[in-house]
């Protein structure tokens, strides 16, 4: 796995991003008062180790019984309470399954397109689970909404009935007179009442939402509440809703309530893809008036939008996969394909992105296109004189971040008048970019079964049959390697990159391609080539290392003595 990532993988950084648990706090002991003892002890003539014995008894027994409640309430009760949503531990942890990664193996291939790979994402067994729980709470959720308002008006109209049953004859003093006939004082006391009766309902309010038994808002349910169907109804009048295209799941079916149903009938899937959609569409979503004015008011449907969010966590930790899935199988194609799907994701631009759209928002944003300018390539066999058969080979490359200066100069201001210290909030700043390696040899063909695919490690589960479209690749379209870089110091312009990989196995001459591909930005990908020759390892003569070293050392130290 080492030498498809490249010699430091450690360099990975992972796009997606940690889920923050909350931690739960036991309550404090409250002390039992001290019992008020007696003037005369009638026990004073007994030993102290006989007296103490009932004390120590009554201590075992109290520490039983604490015991005995606290095993009931930990294990008997919590066994007995049961989530809303059960999740598995995969889905619930920042894991992907092998059954997620046989599936993405077995949807994705060399011709995959970007809405290939995001609908296998959206698809996944375990992301079809994840959907359909979260569906069947929501539906759990808004039955018993149902059920809770249907008892709450007929508790209503119980209380208004026997309210009226009460006061039929109850007259007062002034007779059959209403509040304008009224004194001062009287209406001043009534305004007073209804006043108190508004507080007592706004406390009520304020205590529900701080205890967590607040009303969960549901579109459908309570007016103006936006959520899932809004955002169908909103894409449909893009025309974006339903897909047109949905690649590979068009003619797919899938197991529902003992049926099998298209991707669209399945309430889980559907869910899925309409948050698919949601994102790559995100830009035209996130500033429609409807969706700004349900916001400041506080009316979205949490059921969906923050579910939405946890979609969005589970997506990156999949695209990361479909990631190492390509990489694994040495695919240059489909590996190009998702890194740029990871960037079409992370920006909210429907494939395949316009790059010139985006361009101009960064002009217009940033005062600048993010680019990297490469230069002074090599490739070497470091140490020694020539690259053979069996050697590490390093591919050095000097990279500019054009854009680095502006873009750090900008994000800076944006963030001041923000009220956001920049030093703070740049700490989190990643920018990802992606050295796809190939090579292709000049003076004669070569059996891509020499580089092959990595079946040991992630795709040990994967069927055979799943490969085949993999292995049929040709030399020159398999990976040397993938190497990446991650931007963590956005201050940073210039650097010297290094890529180590395995020397090609047949001695020849070869030009090694290095495709740069951005997992942030649009239109930002290039390509760059370099041509050395690889001898035969078995014929080459090389002095042993020690010697190597000792001249080093001598050479050093007479630089040192000029």
């Amino acid at each position: 796995e080492q030498a498809v990532f490249g010699a430091d993988c450690k360099d990975f950084v992972s796009i997606a991003h940690c889920i923050p648990t909350q931690s739960l706090k036991m309550s404090e002991e409250v002390p039992l008062e001290d019992p008020q003892v007696p003037m005369e002890d009638p026990l004073d003539e007994i030993p102290d180790d006989v007296k103490s014995m009932p004390s120590m008894a009554i201590g075992i027994l109290l520490f039983v019984i604490a015991a005995a409640g606290y095993y009931y309430y930990a294990f008997v009760m919590n066994k007995k309470k049961k989530p809303t949503v059960e999740i598995d531990e995969t889905m619930a942890t920042n894991t992907v399954s092998l059954k997620d990664v046989n599936y993405l193996a077995s949807r994705l291939g060399p011709d995959s397109t970007h809405l290939d790979v995001l609908m296998a994402v959206a698809s996944c067994p375990d992301s079809i689970k994840y959907g359909l729980k979260h569906h069947e709470a929501r539906e759990k959720t808004r039955a018993d909404r149902i059920a809770e308002e249907e008892m709450e008006k007929a508790n209503e109209k119980n209380k208004a009935k026997s309210a009226g049953n009460k006061d039929m004859f109850d007259f007062d003093d002034e007779g059959w007179a209403d509040e304008g006939d009224m004194d001062d004082e009287s209406k001043r006391k009534l305004e007073l009442e209804k006043k108190a009766e508004e507080q007592k309902k706004k406390d009520r309010e304020h205590l529900d939402k701080a205890t967590g038994k607040a009303k969960v808002l549901l579109e459908g349910i309570d007016d103006g509440v936006i959520g899932q169907k809004w955002v169908e109804d909103t894409l449909a009048s893009k025309g974006v809703w339903p897909p047109k295209d949905l690649r590979f799941l068009g003619g797919e079916k899938f197991d529902y309530n003992g049926k099998k149903v298209s991707a669209l009938e399945h309430p889980g899937l559907r869910r899925n893809i309409c948050m698919m959609m949601g994102r790559i569409n995100s830009m035209m979503l996130n500033t429609h008036p409807e969706l700004l004015e349900a916001g400041s008011k506080q009316l979205i449907d949490q059921t969906y939008f923050k579910g939405s969010a946890e979609f969005r966590q589970r997506c990156a930790m999949l695209l990361e996969a479909a990631l190492r899935t390509a990489v694994a199988c040495r695919n240059f194609e489909l590996c190009k394909t998702v890194v740029q799907a990871v960037s079409l994701f992370k920006i909210g631009c429907a494939p395949p992105g316009d790059a010139e759209w985006f361009d101009n928002q960064m002009e217009k944003q940033y005062k600048c296109v993010p680019r990297l300018e490469i230069e002074n390539q090599s490739i070497e066999c470091t140490g020694e004189n020539e690259m053979a058969t069996g050697d590490t080979l390093t591919l050095g490359l000097d990279v500019t971040r054009i854009h680095a200066e502006q873009f750090t100069k900008q994000k800076v201001a944006m963030l001041q008048k923000q009220g956001i210290p920049p030093q703070l909030a740049l700490q989190t700043y990643r920018e990802g970019w992606w050295f796809l390696v190939r090579a292709e040899r000049l003076d004669g063909d070569i059996d891509a079964s020499t580089l092959d695919l990595k079946t040991d490690g992630l795709l040990g589960e994967v069927p055979k049959s799943d490969l085949e479209k993999f292995e049929k690749a040709a030399y020159s379209e398999r990976l040397q390697t993938a190497w990446p870089m991650i931007v963590q110091n956005i201050t940073q312009k210039t650097g010297r990159v290094k890529i180590q990989f395995l020397a090609p196995v047949v001695p020849g001459k070869y030009v090694f391609t290095v495709s740069l591909n951005s997992q942030d930005f649009l239109g930002a990908d290039k390509e760059i080539t370099v041509e050395g020759t690889v001898l035969d390892g078995a014929t080459v003569v090389r002095k042993p290392k020690e010697e190597k070293k000792i001249e080093h050392e001598d050479a050093v130290e007479d630089k040192k003595d000029k």
